[in-house]
């Protein structure tokens, strides 16, 4: 009987303090099916006070390696628990540019980065083996990078303000 109390009971302690820690949950100015373009200023907004916590622009988009290479990626487990490995191909990498203005530190972390074909970008840095390449700078910018498998087109990136936030903040199209 007591299980039975206290297994919701601290469900619903957990779920009140994962809330707490995602933070304020934020929009933009602009409808939310709106696609944003390159250097388009973005004003990050919180839903309910309406207060602005920064401005976005995504500047830039640069291929820093341009040709087909193949990654070890792990697939899943063997019976014995070792890491099951398969080789992934892929295409592109590159660097995309942004600028914000606000109190918030931004990373790659708050972007997904979908190719041509919908493939969600990945970190080349997590690659095994890295592939080379040299990141490029823009004085007053920040980057992050990514890997394509499909290259070609524009790429749609999602930005999330809070990344534990279920709901992207925005939509932006990347043209390289």
């Amino acid at each position: 009987m007591k299980r039975a109390i206290l297994l919701p009971l601290a469900l619903l302690v957990f779920t009140g303090l994962l809330a707490g820690c995602v933070g304020a949950t934020t929009i933009t100015e602009e409808a939310g099916s709106y696609v944003y373009k390159m250097n388009e200023e973005i004003a990050v907004v919180d839903i309910e006070t309406r207060e602005t916590f920064g401005v976005l622009a995504v500047t830039g988009a640069r291929v820093l390696f341009d040709g087909p290479f193949d990654v070890r990626e792990v697939e899943g487990k063997d019976e014995a628990g070792e890491p099951v490995y398969k080789t992934v191909t892929y295409s592109q990498i590159v660097q995309v540019f942004y600028t914000y203005t606000g109190e918030k530190k931004l990373s790659g972390a708050n972007f997904t980065v979908r190719d041509r074909a919908n493939v969600i970008a990945k970190n080349p840095n997590n690659f095994d083996p890295k592939p080379a390449y040299t990141p490029a700078s823009q004085p007053g910018q920040s980057s992050f990078i990514v890997a394509l498998r499909n290259p070609g087109g524009p790429l749609e990136a999602t930005f999330t303000y809070n990344v534990l936030q279920i709901r992207p903040t925005a939509r932006i199209e990347i043209a390289l």
